[in-house]
């Protein structure tokens, strides 16, 4: 009995962290304080202009991707879904996030690289983790949740300026 009820504890505060990733993530959007993005010196030439915008097109569905990845990876609840589950929502996380890495344009890579570092926190806590030690894991794999919803938070607001309509 008392196993039972410390899963729920341990699982009721990964979904609590879940849930501050869904809502940090998409809180970003609706803050209008911020008045423009700093202008970068950089040579405007005719040719270089369509390539700018395909690739800044295809940087922003790939950081958009990410974004997508990380919340269904907080919406995995471990204690209903699996660890299977979890391990495979990661494994999608690691595929969106390589994608966005290689195509993030120089404004989006600090926050990309940032999300970088807090998910391999995650990988970390997470690696290993069964049904059995979910209960010993789950305080580390909640703290770098929150690392990955601060990254996140931090991504998301990147990705409204430098993509409209992300």
């Amino acid at each position: 009995m008392r196993l039972v009820r410390a899963r729920r504890s341990a699982f009721g505060a990964v979904a609590a962290v879940a849930l501050l990733c869904v809502l940090g993530s998409c809180g970003t959007s609706s803050t209008p304080s911020q008045t423009s993005p700093p202008t970068t010196a950089a040579p405007a030439t005719t040719a270089a202009a369509p390539t700018t915008a395909a690739s800044t097109a295809a940087a922003c569905e790939d950081v958009a991707a990410l974004k997508s990845s990380l919340e269904a990876l907080t919406k995995v609840k471990p204690a209903q879904d699996g660890v299977a589950a979890l391990k495979t929502a990661i494994a999608n996380v690691k595929t969106s996030l390589d994608a966005a890495e290689a195509s993030a344009s120089p404004v989006l890579q600090p926050s990309v690289q940032q999300v970088k570092t807090a998910f391999a926190d995650l990988q970390t806590a997470a690696s290993g983790v069964t049904a059995d030690n979910f209960k010993q894991k789950a305080p580390s794999i909640a703290s770098a949740m929150r690392q990955v919803v601060t990254a996140t938070q931090a991504l998301s607001s990147a990705l409204t300026q430098s993509c409209p309509g992300s």
